[in-house]
């Protein structure tokens, strides 16, 4: 299949009927290309955000995805069948909720457990390695993964990974595919993961470029993450060029046994507060000195796990 063949077939694919249809047609692409992979293992923080419209929202599951009974067709997801969403930083959990100016948006800090590594699979990357040498997403390109496959091949060959997979991109982060009950970007989803068995996908913002969210399956989101920080930002206003001016406006000390937020009875301006880390990990959030990151329980029971 050359290059012109992949755009004939990417035409049909998105003029399709139905995800029956959809999935069929793509299924040839498969043969030309390789889908990646990643192990994630405890590292950075993963946000994810809801609007506030009235009072905090008080424990954790509040944050969480919602049960099956009200959920409804997704990006990633079939009706009934809750993912939960997640963003690779705090910028992009807000500029996906879309929250007003003047807005208050809280936003729950997860990591994943050392004893339950997530498989993702990763679409938008192979572009960027090309072009940059790293993966936006995690900001390096593991082991050279994209570059030794990318480098293997013809000059040709190589386009034409790079193009199913700005393909592929598309379908994942079009802001019009809630027009179609997002057929094609589920259906892309269960093609992907019937193939590669991972626990979810990694794909571009749809609302702020350069920007990378998750969709992971229920099961393994309740395996592998726990929460680490809770905030609360006030939205003073949403700039030109997707910049979202905010501020946190308060943090959370910590969970208590019912898994509600436990928040200080005086707050440090701007300041985010950490939990459920172990000495290493708070070290490295405080080791970036643009953040005022501060362990907001005793340093020495910090969670290992």
């Amino acid at each position: 299949m050359n290059m012109e063949e992949c755009e004939k077939l990417f035409g049909r694919a998105i003029r399709s009927k139905s995800e029956a249809e959809f999935f069929y047609l793509i299924e040839p692409l498969f043969n030309e290309y390789e889908i990646l992979s990643l192990e994630l293992g405890r590292g950075t923080i993963f946000w994810r955000a809801r609007v506030i419209d009235g009072e905090i929202f008080p424990n954790i599951d509040d944050l969480d995805y919602p049960p099956p009974e009200i959920v409804s067709s997704g990006r990633l997801n079939d009706k009934g069948v809750p993912f939960f969403y997640i963003s690779a930083d705090m910028e992009t959990a807000l500029a996906e909720v879309n929250p007003a100016d003047g807005q208050l948006v809280q936003l729950a800090g997860f990591k994943i457990k050392n004893d339950a590594p997530l498989a993702v699979a990763v679409v938008g990357e192979y572009s960027n390695v090309q072009k940059n040498g790293y993966m936006h997403f995690v900001g390096r390109d593991p082991d050279q993964t994209i570059s030794k496959i990318l480098n293997q091949l013809p000059r040709k060959e190589a386009l034409k990974k790079i193009y199913i997979d700005r393909f592929f991109a598309h379908v994942l982060r079009d802001p019009e595919a809630s027009t179609n009950d997002y057929r094609y970007s589920r259906a892309l989803t269960q093609a992907i993961l019937t193939r590669n068995h991972a626990d979810g996908i990694a794909f571009p913002s749809v609302k702020d470029r350069g920007g990378f969210n998750l969709g992971i399956k229920s099961e393994p989101s309740d395996e592998c993450f726990h929460n680490v920080s809770c905030a609360i930002v006030k939205v003073h206003a949403k700039r030109k060029f997707g910049l979202i001016d905010y501020e946190i406006v308060n943090s959370a000390r910590h969970l208590d046994e019912n898994h509600n937020f436990v928040w200080p009875e005086r707050y440090v301006p701007e300041s985010l507060g950490v939990y459920n880390m172990n000495k290493d990990e708070f070290e490295a959030e405080i080791s970036d000195p643009s953040k005022k990151v501060y362990y907001s329980g005793e340093i020495d029971s910090c969670d290992s796990n």
